[in-house]
């Protein structure tokens, strides 16, 4: 299997259709059909399925779909990295949406004491974050609890509480703090991310909240909310995403979370990662765990 071949099936997975791709490629149809067939005899599987419409990814193709993107990513900042050993370092970073506001103080920091070193980021969940750090698409990652850490080294950023989010529609108590048993008479709204993490809090206070909506984008659920629908339940630094809203903090201890850097556990750090560790942690040095 060969990364030109796997560029290729990317191609063709995309377009939906041999005839396209080759287009693309600026190359004819037969080679590029022969290229699929060494493919599939390398790797002994059916990876589309042919019709007179065009292909359609098999199970198996669409697994070496994803695996295709993370190889050729890799592939790419890797190429990137080596054409400027001696001129720039790379540090490849995973961040997710709600720890960019955290992050970039200290990437601005070091930054400025490594003008050698460019940055590969990649966006995605902190599940997303994990897969790529154990597949060594990232060297370093941004991330928030609760998260597995079976396979990771971990070290603290910043802890944080949730937050109650309500529309000024709602007639809601305009103390700056409250606790979950103010919350009962409310409609809810979770970030499903954290669902479990909530439930359990309420669970161990004997409380059984109304769940309206569970949700997976919490930019939606703050639409949700601006139409006085129901309350949202969310990590306080997504408190920009939440401007006019109505924002109490709950004084859970239960209900707070990290936002931490993580690394594949066993590989030791490049030098240029170990700096960009020691720097984010300095303001408050907190131990790996």
């Amino acid at each position: 299997m060969e990364l030109r071949q796997l560029e290729y099936f990317r191609e063709i997975a995309d377009t939906g259709s041999i005839h396209e791709a080759a287009r693309r490629l600026n190359m004819s149809q037969p080679p590029l059909s022969y290229q699929m067939r060494q493919l599939e005899d390398d790797l002994q599987v059916r990876l589309f399925e042919r019709s007179s419409r065009g292909v359609v990814l098999t199970e198996a193709g669409k697994l070496l779909y994803a695996r295709a993107t993370n190889l050729l990513n890799y592939a790419r900042s890797t190429k990137l990295e080596v054409a400027k050993t001696g001129k720039n370092r790379v540090l490849r970073l995973g961040i997710t949406s709600t720890t960019v506001g955290t992050i970039l103080p200290f990437i601005a920091a070091f930054t400025k004491k490594n003008p050698d070193v460019n940055f590969e980021v990649y966006d995605g969940s902190t599940y997303t974050q994990y897969d790529n750090l154990l597949e060594g698409i990232i060297e370093v990652s941004v991330a928030r609890t609760p998260l597995r850490h079976e396979e990771v080294e971990l070290a603290v950023l910043q802890t944080e509480p949730m937050i109650a989010v309500s529309s000024p529609k709602l007639q809601v108590d305009a103390h700056p703090s409250i606790r979950l048993s103010d919350l009962l008479d409310c409609p809810l709204i979770l970030y499903r991310r954290y669902e479990p993490l909530i439930m359990e809090a309420f669970h161990e206070q004997q409380l059984e909240p109304d769940v309206f909506c569970r949700c997976d984008d919490a930019r939606g659920a703050v639409l949700w909310v601006q139409e006085g629908l129901a309350t949202a339940i969310f990590p306080q630094s997504m408190r920009g995403l939440c401007q006019g809203l109505h924002i109490r903090t709950l004084e859970e201890p239960k209900l707070e979370t990290q936002i931490v850097l993580i690394w594949k556990k066993g590989r030791k750090p490049s030098p240029t990662v170990q700096e960009f560790l020691d720097l984010c942690l300095a303001h408050d040095p907190v131990q790996s765990q």
